[in-house]
């Protein structure tokens, strides 16, 4: 059973009915909702039967790795033992996989009396402790979107893939108000450095986590934001006045137990405010926790330390001194001790020498039991392990990561508009890796997602291993360089004082933004670090490096897609709170079918027209690539460059012969250039260009007559039976007769085609191949779109007809045109010759779309575009070059719309574009080979076209 809904993530929407997130008025009298009578029965009649020693038990909740261990060990025999001797309430778990935690799991329950409480750390997903589980960006680049619906999807998504592993208590959200650039451990754990962000976007996260059947804790009351030490490492002093804590602490944990939050962790911070004795952290601080937390934020939920064993703690207390304090503060749930055994025992003689009541221990233990009975652990505590992979990491998931992490990222700055960057540019880009790590890899799968997006992208690294020649090094290429890419990877990691910039670093930053070389800079982690060095000309925040991000701001930097983050924080000194560049998406990415509307069992019929066609032997291999909304849904080979038992496998990048797909993508985007140059006029007569096509009636032919087939010309003739050149060709079409007057009627003509070819050599003055090349191709990246390709590309170029019919030469055409008038024409043609691959064309058909323009350049002007893709007569669907949808009987289905611009080609292939759904359909095949006998791609383009748009659209049969 399913256990997780369909996000419809195009537009994302979510049933916010009765979710007023922090609004609600009063708390509830129990936070702990009131149990069923069957449940307080459960709840009483457990606690009935414990004893001293069980119940003090049931308030220590130990750590455990997630990962396997085996039963002959010495850590599963200690776990053992506090289990099922010592029955120890519950269990924080560390890093694992997802079948060791949920194996695991079950493994302890079954050990369990009573069932126990599991808890872990899910800040920004289960993927935070459990590896291939769903990873979300930070809580701060969740901030920058400020769209407070991604918290709490994120915070129901984490509670359901938590419950699918066995886990009932998330230790999150991080509510503390980061209001310290300086603050070494909250950093991106936090919202943002605004209350009422903060406030928003925590008590969302709550009321998901807990929609979704797990227990949220806030943390880290009184308020973790504004320190600048790690509370793993010392304890820290916060010398601030009430009101300060009224005013700016407060309210988030407020608005956090409004919205009915469960549990609150109380940190290890020193508050004199609050608590005058010197250098008592509030976890064992009865006027925190107690009068504080309690009794004025009114919290009546589940209070839970931090752990214990952080030096905060354990440099001041023992143990056990240390567990007994914290229970007589008003703690429920003793986190983590660093001797569990030692602080059952104090708590033990601290009831029985009176320090302690057993009733003050029944009520903690009540809250715990009846947390347990919300999570419903009395009537089933185990793991289904098969339901596992129907829930965790689903694709929905990975989807809404996805969506977050591209509406996060933050453009700052952006001098020049340097952002975002132009996919083909000549200038040389260097990607410099700046780290606060001695890991190698770090920066360097991002510098692999954009080397395929940049064609002259260097890469030098420096990092705490680095010596005085490796600085130089990088400093030498950075000289070298046209334009600095910097990866800023910073972060502040919990016990180890890190995300800041050392002196060596700094004193390079200085040397590499001395150097006057354009500079964007890019923080994958603590956003603060742009304080240390002076300001680049653009700063990208993506608070984290989580894969999701890195593919964000890859997407972000090229245009991919839109930048539209805002500043979560104040950078002092840098930007402000709520700045953040927002610029238009300029270019294709590749994404998920699911991104942009399309049901994946429709895309799997899909694919199954195609494979059934190759079963068919309606053709021996294809691509096809479909782009919506910019973004590549699909893209996928199939079958072989030919029927032999070892063929080569077709690949995405396979080129193919468009044979008269040539005729738009070639002749008339270049027709449409002159003619916005002025250089050609549609309604120019052909004999201005060449007097000799006047003859036998053609005088009054124009150009426009041409590109809509209406000429009167002969649909081909085969010229390659009399002629060897091109002159020769030529020469036949001008002396070629009218077959029906101009205007009449429409017959599609090659000749007509071939003609406009040479008109456009004529007024460009250059050659045909060369102007498209030099005005289209390059420009766009289209690097394997050609005319005559080089032999070193035949290999991956899809064999046409074993020629028998001209050539006979007994073998496959490879490498040369198939088209017999094309050859002879030299392989340049305005009516075929063009090879070229899916990923190549699905740029110039966006660039339509587009309405001109592609990745920051424009091409065309719109109403051009329009003129040309726009059927011109109610007597044909021919537009001026393009073919337009026939209504009523199509080779492209039935279900695109009428607005469809489209073209096909003798040998296989296929674009079609609908600006009404922003769809773009490039279908390749080799469909001649063997032989151009076969016509079932006639059967083929339509079904295939159908099932396209019905898997974006269900409501077609």
């Amino acid at each position: 059973m399913r256990h997780t809904a369909v996000l419809l993530l195009t537009t994302i929407t979510f049933s916010f009915g009765c979710i007023a997130f922090y609004k609600t008025a009063e708390p509830p009298q129990e936070i702990i909702p009131a149990a069923s009578q069957a449940g307080k029965h459960w709840i009483e009649s457990t606690l009935a039967r414990l004893t001293l020693e069980q119940k003090v038990a049931q308030l220590i909740s130990v750590w455990t790795p997630g990962r396997y261990y085996p039963l002959t060990s010495e850590q599963w025999r200690d776990m053992e033992r506090l289990v099922a001797e010592k029955k120890i309430g519950g269990l924080v778990l560390s890093m694992g996989e997802v079948y060791e935690y949920a194996v695991q799991i079950n493994r302890l329950q079954r050990l369990a009396e009573i069932p126990l409480l599991i808890a872990a750390d899910f800040e920004y997903g289960a993927g935070m402790r459990v590896h291939n589980s769903t990873t979300f960006p930070r809580a701060m680049a969740i901030g920058a979107t400020r769209d407070p619906r991604y918290s709490y999807e994120v915070g129901r998504i984490t509670a359901l893939e938590g419950r699918a592993l066995g886990v009932h208590q998330n230790f999150a959200p991080t509510i503390d108000v980061n209001n310290n650039p300086k603050n070494p451990v909250i950093n991106t754990r936090s919202f943002g450095d605004d209350v009422k962000l903060v406030s928003e976007m925590g008590a969302a996260f709550v009321q998901g986590t807990q929609v979704g059947g797990m227990i949220a804790t806030i943390k880290h009351f009184p308020g973790h934001g504004d320190t600048d030490v790690d509370t793993h490492l010392g304890l820290m002093t916060l010398n601030r006045g009430k009101a300060t804590y009224d005013q700016v602490e407060f309210p988030p944990f407020r608005a956090a137990i409004q919205a009915g939050a469960m549990s609150v962790m109380v940190g290890h911070i020193a508050v004199p405010a609050y608590d005058t004795a010197a250098g008592i952290p509030a976890t064992v601080s009865p006027a925190i926790t107690t009068d504080l937390l309690k009794k004025r934020l009114r919290f009546n939920g589940l209070v839970v330390t931090d752990a214990m064993r952080m030096r905060a703690v354990a440099s001041r207390y023992a143990p056990d001194e240390a567990a007994v304090l914290a229970v007589k503060a008003g703690t429920d749930m003793v986190l983590m001790p660093a001797d569990p055994d030692l602080a059952i025992d104090a708590l033990v003689a601290a009831v029985r020498r009176g320090e302690i009541t057993e009733q003050r221990i029944d009520s903690s233990v009540r809250k715990i039991l009846a947390a347990k009975q919300w999570l419903g652990l009395e009537r089933n505590r185990f793991v289904d392990v098969d339901l596992v992979a129907e829930v965790v990491s689903s694709k929905d998931h990975e989807l809404l990561a996805r969506q977050i992490a591209r509406k996060a990222v933050t453009v700052l700055g952006n001098t020049n508009s340097i952002l975002p960057l132009p996919r083909v540019d000549g200038r040389k880009i260097l990607d410099m890796v700046i780290s606060d790590t001695e890991d190698p890899t770090d920066g360097r799968q991002f510098h692999a997602m954009i080397r395929g997006r940049h064609p002259n992208l260097g890469f030098a690294k420096v990092d705490l291993r680095s010596n005085s020649a490796e600085y130089d090094s990088a400093l030498a290429g950075a000289r070298a360089a046209d334009l600095i890419l910097c990866q800023l990877h910073f972060y502040a990691r919990s016990g180890e004082m890190t995300g800041f910039v050392n002196q060596r670093q700094k004193e390079f930053l200085q040397q590499l933004l001395g150097l006057g070389k354009p500079v964007i800079a890019i923080a994958f982690g603590n956003p603060y670090v742009v304080m240390e060095f002076p300001k680049p000309d653009a700063y990208v925040c993506a608070y984290s490096d989580a894969p999701v991000m890195r593919q964000a701001v890859a997407e972000a930097l090229f245009g991919e897609e839109q930048a539209q983050g805002k500043l979560p924080v104040t950078i002092p000194g840098v930007y402000k709170f709520g700045e953040g560049v927002v610029y238009p998406k300029q270019a294709l990415r590749r994404g998920l079918p699911e991104e942009v509307g399309f049901d994946w069992e429709g895309v799997r019929k899909v694919d199954d027209v195609v494979e059934t066609a190759i079963r068919d032997s309606a053709f021996p291999g294809a691509v096809l690539l479909i782009a919506k909304d910019g973004v590549i849904a699909h893209e996928k080979a199939y079958g072989a460059y030919n029927y032999g038992l070892y063929a080569k496998r077709v690949g995405p990048q396979t080129m193919f012969d468009l044979a008269s797909v040539t005729k738009v993508i070639s002749t008339t985007s270049a027709l449409m250039r002159l003619v916005e140059e002025g250089k050609i006029k549609l309604d120019d007569p052909v004999v201005k260009y060449f007097p000799q096509f006047g003859e036998k009636g053609k005088e009054k032919i124009t150009i426009y007559n041409l590109m809509v087939h209406n000429s009167g010309l002969p649909a081909w003739r085969r010229f390659y039976e009399f002629c060897s050149t091109p002159e020769c060709v030529l020469d036949s079409i001008f002396a070629s007769p009218l077959i029906y007057r101009t205007g009449d009627s429409t017959l599609y003509s090659d000749l007509g085609l071939i003609t406009t070819g040479k008109i456009i050599e004529k007024a460009s003055g250059t050659t045909l191949d060369r102007f498209v090349d030099s005005v289209f191709f390059k420009p766009l990246g289209m690097n394997h779109t050609m005319y005559n390709p080089p032999k070193h590309l035949w290999g991956r170029i899809m064999p046409t007809e074993v020629d028998t019919f001209w050539r006979k030469t007994g073998k496959a055409v490879l490498g040369t045109v198939h088209d017999e008038n094309a050859w002879v024409l030299g392989g340049v043609s305005g009516h075929a010759g063009l090879f070229s691959t899916a990923p190549d064309l699905v740029v110039l058909m966006q660039m339509l779309l587009n309405g001109g323009t592609y990745s920051g350049q424009r091409y065309l002007k719109a109403e051009t575009i329009r003129l040309f893709t726009t059927r011109q007569s109610e007597k044909s669907t021919r537009g001026i070059g393009w073919d337009t949808k026939n209504p009523t009987r199509s080779w492209a289905g039935t279900l695109l719309s009428n607005k469809t611009f489209l073209h096909t080609g003798f040998t296989g292939t296929s674009v079609a574009a609908d600006p009404e759904r922003n769809l773009i359909v490039i279908f390749l095949t080799n469909r001649v080979h063997p032989t151009r006998a076969s016509g079932k791609i006639n059967e083929v383009r339509p079904k295939l076209h159908d099932a396209i748009v019905r898997a974006l659209d269900k409501t077609h049969p």
